[in-house]
């Protein structure tokens, strides 16, 4: 790949430099990255690239092989590390940070063919449902990714998962071994597990929301029903709101605002790890959390 090439070419110039650890990093950071984050951020990045891409800046950063584990690399200063660019990590806040995009009011090619994709169901509803990419046709890569990584996302760092219980695309709620969406049960306000009405029966619920759907029946609402789970029937709302935040340690997130650098930030706070030999200081000296800081500062 060129791009890979004219890293090479300035990799053997910073190379024979004699830069320090850290002055490597910022070489990095400063002038090798630069040249991968527009093409990340517009198209799909195989994992071959990210590899091999990461393969040529470890060996400039320790002039052959590893020294210490990559993933303690990334860590911040005072846990360890060296502030290394994760590139995994890079590649996928650069594409959730179009998930921004998605929401702003103007009229974009790239947002109506997303859009004409995610039509069938709910458009950008879609992204408050519990799917599983691998349910549906999108033809893109690039898109694919992005909802794959943004359920990823979701999963691993939201402190509430409202979305779980959404009846539509739901990935646990399934008919003929499909997750469904029936638009005019959504447009009805029929939207969370809840808003079935398990504590009716089939047939009194049925009525009670027979002059609220347009052109339903019973049998397709008894089926509905029937799909799901137990477990999911015994979880309640108390204020099921439909948005684009999420609630992480307690703040909230909104992907309306939020930019690569704040995906960034969290997802290599859950792939950095400590170096391996905290775990032989901790055992010979026991030293406490803030000590191991001031000695990594």
């Amino acid at each position: 790949m060129e791009r890979l090439d004219s890293i090479k070419k300035l990799i053997n110039i910073w190379s024979s430099r004699g830069l320090s650890i850290y002055g490597k990093v910022t070489i990095i950071k400063s002038f090798l990255i630069p040249k991968f984050v527009y093409m990340c951020s517009l198209l799909p990045t195989p994992k071959e690239i990210v590899n091999k891409l990461n393969q040529l800046l470890f060996k400039l950063l320790w002039k052959g092989t590893d020294k210490v584990t990559r993933v303690s690399v990334i860590n911040d200063y005072e846990k360890g590390g060296l502030k290394m660019i994760d590139l995994e990590s890079m590649v996928k806040s650069l594409r959730l940070a179009w998930l921004k995009r998605l929401f702003n009011d103007l009229n974009a090619t790239w947002k109506t063919y997303l859009l004409h994709l995610l039509e069938p169901v709910g458009d950008l509803f879609f992204l408050n449902c519990n799917y599983e990419v691998s349910d549906y046709t999108i033809s893109s890569q690039f898109y694919h990714e992005l909802l794959l990584w943004w359920s990823e996302f979701r999963e691993s760092f939201a402190s509430e998962s409202d979305w779980k219980n959404t009846v539509w695309n739901n990935k646990e709620v399934r008919i003929d071994n499909k997750p469904v969406y029936y638009k005019n049960y959504f447009k009805s306000g029929i939207i969370y597990i809840h808003d079935l009405l398990f504590n009716l029966n089939t047939i009194d619920s049925y009525n009670y929301v027979l002059n609220k759907i347009d052109k339903s029946n019973f049998l397709q609402w008894a089926g509905l029903r029937h799909s799901i789970p137990s477990h999911l029937k015994e979880i309640s709302l108390d204020t099921p709101i439909i948005s684009s935040s999420l609630k992480i340690e307690n703040k909230i997130f909104d992907i309306k605002d939020k930019k690569s650098k704040d995906y960034y930030s969290l997802l290599v706070s859950k792939n950095a790890q400590h170096p391996n030999i905290i775990h032989k200081l901790n055992s010979d000296f026991n030293f406490t959390t803030q000590q191991f800081r001031e000695i990594f500062s």
